[in-house]
């Protein structure tokens, strides 16, 4: 057998090189073959749609568009008079002013029904064009020979297409910087999906849905929220991840960091918690790992405790107990009675199941632990509020719940007869506990002043005292009987409320406290000397802040300590809560406050704190109609029964919010609309086309203090809050989330800037 099959082998060994030869030779052929004339008119119609771009040159001047040589801003390649693969690399990349954008007369639409010419097309790039408008989902469903698409770095906006995921050969999806918003569709029936590349844009806010066979998974700088899913655990060749800049809340997956493929992890600028269980595990391919700026707590895993020459981690901005650069623990789980481990995950081994009785029995002590405390505290109240009761019947202790309302009827419900002031309760539980949370604040409790005291802590209303006046108000500096400074304000009411009127409007008064206001802690209401059944006059007594305001501070610096900028955009943050509260704490909230920078001031500790807010009564007439009144005769009822009306007041105090923002920025008040909107102006121009150029315009004292990004974020946000229609502004939690984003960019900027100064050092 061996002698037989010698002949046959040296045949095969004699055959194969002309096998060889006449594969390569067909292959030649083939790539030889010219292009067909619909082919190369579809090339040059691309061209003029995309406004004949310097990349696109050359296809004017080959007789050959094949024959090309490949260079980095236009690659053709062909096989059988077929255009297989495009790449073109434009030099518009998008501003967010939109001036890299291509003329009105583009149409998306027509461009992709130009490229469904071309139905063997592989490969298709287009990158850095101009192109804008929604994508053409059905005319890209055409091209169902894709295997790679990138439009990255153009103006696309709109919804992905679900006819994405009927390009069933797809293995990679980049469409990177665009203006793409709404959910992804689901893009787990893309087997072959290797690479997708979504960041940049505006997409959420659910995670997207994606095959196993991913290895390259970018959504960077999005707007998706909720957890990390589970099946993120699942993706066996997953490479790279990054999901940093969006909202993503709760526990991280353990498992994810063990990943067999995985080198490179970011999770950074999320709003994920908890902590990471001591047993996470990290490939032995992962390089890299980025989970800072986000409420993480506990102690780190061993394979996240410190950088070596094989994997870099950065953890700074969470609240980690056996880190450097973290925040006060606080601040990742304000209000918490105590950690909770995560859920278990994963299959587990031996190890595992036999330390899971050891989790549970943890896990019963601390629920035991919790459930024994609250009962003690409830006790320790119920005692404390008893004899508080005894001692002064006159001072409420907690708030009274309103009198009781009617059924509600067909046509809306009425107030009872006899009363004529409804006040609204807070909105929802999370409001209710925003106001309950009363007794963690620093400043006395709340109490009924008579008139005797008020004259003693203002010496009789000395002249000395009198900070200001008006026909409506005078304004006295006070020192109580304990020694604590107070500040005294005398408002004259609108003739019309009897003193137990204000009985349940001083209460709700009462529970207006928090950190960032200058709270009010007590009240003494005066009769009408003729006519006792009236109230002609209240005297509401404040906490004092003598530290200066925010404007003192960023102008005043011979007689102030200068704000730098952590200080600063730390101060703002404190105001946006502040205005948070107020527009949270009752239905409907506070608004159209009094927001000047002026009345903004700081402790000695630089906490910023609103002083001068509105104290609205809030009624119902008898049709049922919510309407606000301020019982103090110093300005005009606001009607706010609409919820258009409701709505005007709270993009008032935004932009009044975004004034102080841009003072904050510049360290100059704008004293004309003119030279506000002059302002806005200088500021657009240099976010679009150099945000160095902020480095100039910013306040000289804070140069060298901050980081650009952090200041450009603050720019933005000033930016949208000034914005000339109320309806584009942002709300309250859209801008508080983005301050706490600046502020992270900035700490994280500091940490770096403090690591090289003491590696130089070192060195």
């Amino acid at each position: 057998m061996a002698r037989s099959s010698s002949p046959r082998a040296a045949a095969l060994l004699f055959l194969l090189p002309l096998l060889l030869c006449a594969g390569t030779a067909t292959l030649a052929a083939a790539q030889a073959q010219p292009l067909a004339s619909s082919q190369a008119k579809a090339l040059l119609r691309v061209r003029r749609l995309l406004g004949y771009p310097p990349a696109l040159e050359p296809l004017r001047r080959a007789p050959d568009p094949c024959a090309l040589p490949p260079a980095p801003s236009l690659a053709v390649a062909c096989e059988g008079g077929q255009v297989t693969a495009l790449s073109v690399r434009g030099d518009r990349d998008p501003d967010a002013a939109w001036r890299a954008a291509l003329p009105p007369t583009f149409s998306a639409d027509a461009l992709f029904t130009t490229l469904a010419r071309l139905p063997a097309l592989a490969r298709l790039s287009l990158v850095g064009l101009g192109a804008w408008g929604p994508l053409p989902g059905a005319k890209l469903r055409r091209l169902q020979a894709l295997q790679q698409l990138n439009l990255s770095s153009n103006y696309f906006y709109g919804a992905v297409p679900g006819d994405l995921a009927r390009l069933y050969s797809l293995q990679s999806l980049v469409l990177s910087r665009n203006r793409l918003n709404g959910s992804v569709p689901s893009l787990a029936g893309l087997q072959f999906l290797e690479e997708l590349d979504l960041s940049h844009n505006r997409l959420g806010p659910a995670f997207p849905e994606v095959g196993k066979a991913v290895a390259r998974l970018v959504l960077a700088d999005n707007n998706f929220t909720g957890k990390i899913p589970a099946g993120a655990s699942a993706l066996g060749q997953l490479q790279y991840l990054d999901v940093s800049g969006n909202r993503l809340q709760g526990w991280i997956p353990s498992s994810i960091f063990a990943l067999p493929a995985l080198r490179y992890i970011n999770l950074s600028r999320n709003r994920l918690t908890g902590q990471l269980p001591a047993t996470t595990a990290c490939a032995e391919a992962l390089a890299f790992v980025d989970v800072s700026a986000n409420l993480l707590t506990g102690a780190r895993p061993a394979c996240m405790r410190g950088n070596s020459s094989a994997r870099t981690v950065l953890v700074a901005g969470n609240c980690f107990a056996d880190a450097k650069q973290q925040r006060a623990s606080t601040y990742c789980s304000p209000g918490a009675l105590a950690a909770v481990l995560p859920p278990p995950q994963g299959n587990g081994g031996g190890g595992q199941g036999r330390g899971k009785g050891r989790e549970i029995g943890m896990i019963l002590a601390i629920a035991g632990s919790i459930v024994g405390g609250a009962l003690l505290i409830a006790l320790v109240m119920v005692v404390v509020l008893r004899r508080a009761r005894r001692q002064h019947p006159e001072v409420s202790v907690l708030p009274k719940l309103p009198a009781a309302t009617p059924a509600k009827k067909a046509d809306g419900w009425k107030a009872p007869a006899k009363a004529t002031q409804k006040i609204i309760t807070p909105a929802d539980k999370r409001h209710a506990s925003q106001a309950a949370r009363v007794n963690t604040l620093e400043v006395p409790a709340y109490r009924v002043y008579t008139l005797e005291e008020v004259k003693e802590a203002t010496d009789n209303f000395s002249s000395s005292n009198l900070i200001k006046t008006s026909p409506h108000a005078q304004h006295y500096n006070g020192r109580l009987q304990d020694g604590s400074r107070v500040l005294v304000r005398c408002l004259r009411l609108k003739p019309k409320y009897s003193p137990q009127n204000l009985v349940q409007y001083m209460e709700i008064i009462s529970k207006l406290r928090h950190r960032h206001l200058v709270c009010i802690i007590g009240h003494c209401i005066l009769s009408d000397q003729e006519n006792p059944n009236i109230a002609s006059s209240v005297y509401l007594i404040s906490e004092s802040v003598t530290n200066g305001s925010l404007r003192s501070h960023l102008t005043e610096w011979r007689k102030r300590e200068m704000l730098k900028w952590p200080q600063r955009v730390s101060a703002a943050i404190g105001v946006a809560r502040g205005i948070q509260f107020l527009h949270n704490v009752t239905a409907p909230g506070i608004v159209k406050n009094d927001l000047n920078i002026e009345n903004i001031l700081l402790d000695k500790t630089l906490t910023s704190k609103i002083n001068d807010f509105n104290l609205p009564m809030i009624s119902t007439s008898k049709n049922g109609k919510i309407f606000s009144e301020i019982p103090f005769d110093v300005q005009e009822d606001n009607d706010i029964g609409s919820a258009h009306n409701m709505e005007q007041g709270d993009k008032q105090d935004i932009y009044q919010f975004g004034l102080i923002l841009l003072e904050v920025i510049t360290g100059k008040p704008t004293d004309s609309q003119s030279e506000l909107e002059s302002l806005k102006a200088q500021l657009s121009e240099a976010l679009t086309e150099d945000p160095d150029r902020l480095k100039d315009m910013a306040d000289p004292a804070i140069q060298g203090t901050f980081a650009v990004e952090s200041l450009c974020t603050l720019a933005e946000i000033a930016l949208n809050c000034t914005a000339g229609e109320p309806s584009d502004r942002p709300s309250i939690d859209d801008v508080l989330w983005n301050l706490q984003y600046s502020m992270q960019v900035q700490d994280g900027w500091a940490s770096s800037e403090s690591l090289g100064l003491s590696v130089k050092s070192q060195a």
